[in-house]
């Protein structure tokens, strides 16, 4: 490369890889542009959530608060000769939640990708599930619930499509390519903006955490990696299906790493269980969980990509999810590298990871195919769809 471009890579909170997926692939596509030949700057909003050391890849920039931020902007990309900026918040540059509110308002000739990392329409088609809440327990708490369940979600779900379908057409009119996870959602983005520019899609993958990784053979250990946060990544259905599970097997363990605001709330619902082989281990690097566990539970409502899952493959970890969003297809071939099931559907959840406890000759199989499978998001394959686009702008 006889000049390195300059890239500019946004994200409102900086990306230390513990906090989350996209602080993770923020992170990992900094490494890797590097790599690749080319300059990047990190730019960020806020600092991390877990007021830990970043150590940045690369130089980071904070937006500063006191400062008119469309100025601070503007005489960074021409100082520094930013040649293109990847935005990782669909639409936190431009549009109506951005630093400029229309592409016109950003004077310079700078390209502008946006990445969609979330399924929308994922979020949207389970809105009563994501949204759900208990007030039957409160004064009045028969009302209050038939009001909140019948009139305040459905205005809030209409608010949702209304602000999405908005989001998206300022997405499609202000940037010069949009990033997407997976084709399907190429579709959802469609299905919201009819009228949106085909040929902006790219349809990039996140690509894997570890550059490499060596099948060992797993103990009896199950597995939960993600954020304890209920009405997203289903923590509470995990430990119903669990409490089917764990009778059967009592040499059997699950483990639990990660943390979040309804982590009490868990460890409260499974003391009234009676479940004795759980363990919740807050924050963690997951790598030694992945090395010893056999299968890797995910139990969300929605997902964008689902990086936990391609980094348990890569253990040769048997990955399970519910078929609740889209792109999950990408990455789990049913019955052959990992198991799906009926969105939400608990007891054949159970039946299904019961099964697979039971059977060492599947379990060898799929674990296997699971490592082959993780090959197809190496970072090789995925960094080369990256240059491919930035050369290509």
């Amino acid at each position: 490369m006889a000049t390195k471009k300059h890239v500019l890579l946004y994200n409102s909170n900086e990306p230390l890889p513990q906090q989350g997926g996209m602080e993770r692939v923020t992170d990992l596509l900094a490494k890797a542009l590097l790599n690749a030949g080319y300059k990047v700057t990190l730019l960020c909003k806020y600092p991390n959530r877990l007021g830990k050391i970043y150590n940045a890849p690369t130089d980071i920039l904070y937006i500063p608060e006191d400062e008119d931020n469309q100025y601070f902007l503007e005489t960074l990309i021409i100082e520094c000769n930013i040649y293109c900026i990847i935005d990782q918040t669909e639409g936190g540059i431009v549009g109506r939640f951005g630093i400029f509110r229309y592409r016109e308002d950003l004077k310079s000739k700078v390209k502008l990708i946006a990445v969609q990392h979330s399924s929308t329409r994922a979020v949207l088609d389970n809105y009563n599930l994501v949204f759900t809440k208990d007030f039957t327990q409160t004064r009045w708490g028969t009302v209050i619930q038939f009001f909140y369940n019948n009139v305040f979600l459905k205005l809030k779900y209409y608010h949702s499509v209304c602000l999405t379908k908005k989001l998206y057409d300022d997405l499609n009119t202000s940037y010069d390519r949009i990033v997407t996870l997976s084709s399907s959602f190429i579709d959802d983005f469609y299905y919201y903006c009819p009228k949106a520019d085909r040929t902006k899609f790219f349809i990039i993958p996140n690509f894997n955490t570890f550059e490499s990784c060596e099948r060992t053979i797993g103990q009896k250990y199950v597995l939960f990696v993600g954020r304890l946060r209920n009405c997203v990544k289903g923590g509470d259905k995990l430990l119903r299906i669990w409490s089917e599970v764990e009778p059967l097997f009592p040499d059997w363990r699950l483990d639990i790493v990660g943390d979040g605001e309804d982590r009490g709330a868990l460890e409260t619902q499974a003391g009234n269980l009676g479940l004795k082989h759980v363990t919740f281990h807050g924050f963690q690097n997951p790598v030694l969980f992945y090395q010893r566990s056999r299968i890797f539970c995910m139990t969300s409502i929605y997902e964008g990509f689902g990086m936990v899952l391609t980094e348990a493959m890569q253990h040769g970890v048997v990955p399970m999810a519910f078929n609740s969003y889209s792109s999950v297809k990408d990455i789990i071939d049913d019955n052959i590298n990992g198991i799906l099931v009926k969105p939400f559907d608990e007891k054949e959840y159970a039946d299904k990871l019961i099964g697979l406890m039971n059977d060492e000759e599947k379990y060898i199989e799929m674990s296997y195919a699971a490592m082959l499978k993780s090959a197809v998001f190496s970072k090789e394959i995925i960094v080369k769809k990256w240059c491919n686009l930035i050369e290509n702008l």
